[in-house]
């Protein structure tokens, strides 16, 4: 199925975009992954009163404690908690070998998938999409997001403060409705029929 919307069409540029990235760079350093950590985590203090504000118009009321303690303090914190750790979770690590395969080693070498995609829900939109996208950044993945269409302040805020940050190569945002949700969840199979 080719895509013939705008949105849709968008979605598939950003995928090949990372898709290609990877490829040109599938083990970023630790040093890179870092940067793409401290980023977020810079991105997320900058718009801390944006947030707030954008979440408190998307949910008619939220009190801004609710948010800041919520969302904005466990990125924060999830953020330095990954940068603390990443060397360990990066670092090759010897398994026990079976007997029969003696005298053979077994190593687990932590690699990154490519490109990662999130789908976050409304309750907590900030949180709910950064949580995931720590996870993958620090794992050295690209990231596409897309934010729930209920809750269109805080998605625009959003897409907005990841392109300012990051390049559309590590990290993206699309915005849109059910319609590019479905689109967004296919299989890479689907998306270029």
């Amino acid at each position: 199925m080719l895509f013939r919307s705008s949105t849709q069409e968008a979605l598939q540029l950003a995928f090949e975009t990372q898709r290609a990235a990877y490829a040109r760079e599938p083990l970023p350093s630790l040093a890179v992954r870092k940067d793409r950590l401290k980023r977020l985590i810079a991105m997320t203090r900058q718009h801390e009163q944006a947030l707030c504000e954008a979440i408190t118009e998307d949910f008619g009321h939220r009190a801004h404690q609710e948010t800041l303690l919520a969302e904005v303090f466990t990125t924060i914190t999830g953020a330095e908690h990954a940068i603390q750790h990443l060397r360990g979770w990066m670092r090759t690590r010897r398994m026990p070998t079976a007997l029969h395969f003696m005298p053979g080693r077994n190593a687990l070498m932590p690699q990154p998938l490519g490109v990662v995609g999130i789908i976050s829900p409304w309750n907590y939109p900030y949180y709910l999409t950064t949580g995931p996208a720590i996870a993958a950044l620090a794992a050295g993945n690209r990231v596409m997001i897309k934010p729930s269409e209920l809750t269109p302040a805080t998605s625009a805020l959003l897409a907005r403060m990841v392109s300012e940050h990051f390049s559309a190569e590590e990290m993206t945002v699309l915005t849109g409705d059910a319609e590019l949700a479905r689109a967004f969840s296919r299989s890479e199979e689907h998306t270029s029929e």
